[in-house]
């Protein structure tokens, strides 16, 4: 970084007092929330009251955090232009979700999308998925901390690990005060905010030469930096990880209604496909601003801290800030939903607040060993992915013309999450791809015809005189 420890940025005393509006913002808005007292529903899903534009703007708010502004331009950085997939992947999943699943998901009347596990699944499957989400949301809120601190210390000039505590304490003070109704109701000025923020970052990367690296450089799908391999695993991994997703499901169960809840999930698709090549093309301009060697995670802070003017930095580092928090609060309360409303099966307000305190806690000990936003990701998206997503979406896919023997269902979590958590341990992908073809075998194996389905198989049947 430009600025050591101890000696803020240039103009950082700027960013430091726009960041402290921004959280008495955040945290008057919380008191708001907090001072009528919400209900469960209120707390857990925004009292089923949202419309699509609202669902909308709340999911790409939510999945463009820490990792697609600051690890996602980083990557651009890196390969070029096939990092639009990091993104891009997920907009895919999102449409398979929206036109398959939505419906049935709000449909359910759930609050969390392991309640709704035992229809479609069986009562196995609810706690060891469960287990499996929290975990998994562990390493990606511990993510988003590590973002936050990259973002915080250089401004104030203060140790990364001093900026990590100091944002994961607004963080939890802030979604422990209103729950998902606060969480959703920032959400949307959040997003604009980082919009405003990417599109003036990219305005002035160019002025200041970026736009001669993005003439130079080619589109392309794949590169040798980015091969098919790369490719695949975004696809089937980060994919995945929208088409069966916790929090993904609580702001389809938050919508008013099933038409609601597809619109804005097709409607964010969009917004996560023009935000995905938005931030491609401004970590693209970065390189001729950046010194090789910059950690990729990095490249946006370094570029902004020592070519930008201090009100330009100011305003783009709180977008940046914007999406990391915004990302961070959803994450934060869809973890502790799971675990109150389908761990500890008790889904009061009282109790999921004590939950995510104690996870926000476990959040900073998985986030202060240092370990890249990328590797955090990642390792998360291959748990849950691996073991959750093909269950998940075989059994709400096919729920009503089948049945699952639970048990069956039970072995495909418990057996794909173990060989995600390998695939994350050891760095080799192939025990991804295994612990994926093994839950959706599995999950096959565990389906049997209906008595409904065979009962109306037979009428047809008999209609036609067989």
């Amino acid at each position: 970084m430009c600025c050591g420890r101890g000696s803020p940025a240039p103009g950082g005393a700027f960013v430091v007092i726009f960041l402290l509006i921004y959280i008495a913002v955040l945290f008057l808005l919380a008191w708001i929330t907090a001072r009528r007292a919400p209900d469960k529903e209120t707390y857990f899903v925004n009292g089923r009251r949202s419309s699509a534009n609202v669902v909308a703007l709340s999911i790409v708010a939510s999945c463009v955090g820490g990792s697609a502004t600051m690890g996602m331009a980083g990557l651009a950085w890196q390969v070029g232009t096939p990092a639009i997939w990091w993104l891009l992947s997920g907009a895919a999943g999102l449409v398979l979700l929206s036109l398959f699943l939505a419906r049935k998901v709000r449909r359910s009347g759930a609050i969390t999308m392991p309640e709704m596990l035992t229809t479609f699944l069986g009562a196995p499957s609810r706690p060891l998925a469960s287990v499996i989400i929290v975990t998994a949301w562990l390493a990606i809120l511990a993510a988003q901390f590590s973002a936050l601190a990259t973002i915080i210390a250089p401004l104030a000039g203060i140790d990364k690990n001093v900026a990590m505590l100091v944002g994961a304490a607004v963080l939890v003070g802030h979604t422990l005060a209103g729950g998902q109704a606060s969480v959703m109701k920032t959400d949307i000025w959040q997003f604009g905010i980082l919009l405003l923020s990417l599109l003036t970052a990219l305005l002035l990367t160019l002025h200041l030469g970026g736009g001669e690296a993005i003439t130079a450089v080619q589109v392309e799908v794949l590169n040798e930096q980015f091969p098919a391999s790369k490719l695949r695993y975004f696809l089937c991994i980060l994919g995945g990880s929208y088409v069966v997703c916790p929090m993904l499901f609580g702001r389809m169960l938050s919508a008013r209604d099933e038409h609601a809840a597809r619109k804005g999930g097709l409607m964010a698709a969009v917004g996560l496909t023009f935000t995905a090549a938005l931030i491609v093309i401004l970590g693209i301009s970065c390189r001729d601003l950046v010194p090789a060697g910059t950690p990729p995670e990095q490249v946006l802070t370094t570029a902004l801290l020592s070519h930008l003017p201090a009100w330009a930095a100011t305003l783009i580092l709180l977008g940046i800030f914007s999406a990391i928090f915004s990302a961070a609060d959803s994450c934060l309360i869809t973890a502790a939903s799971v675990c109150s409303n389908d761990i500890l099966r008790k889904p009061g307000v009282k109790i999921c607040r004590i939950c995510l305190i104690f996870l926000g806690l476990m959040g900073l000990v998985l986030a202060l060993p240092g370990r890249g936003i990328l590797a955090l990701l990642l390792m998360a998206n291959d748990i849950y992915v691996c073991g959750v997503v093909p269950p998940v979406f075989i059994g709400m896919l096919l729920h009503g013309k089948v049945q699952f023997r639970p048990w069956g269902m039970a072995v495909a979590i418990l057996g794909g999450g173990l060989m995600g958590l390998t695939a994350a341990l050891t760095g080799n992908s192939d025990w991804s791809f295994a612990g994926l073809a093994f839950s959706l075998f599995m999950s096959l194996v565990a389906a049997r015809r209906s008595p409904q389905s065979v009962e109306k198989e037979a009428e047809v049947q008999a209609g036609h005189g067989i």
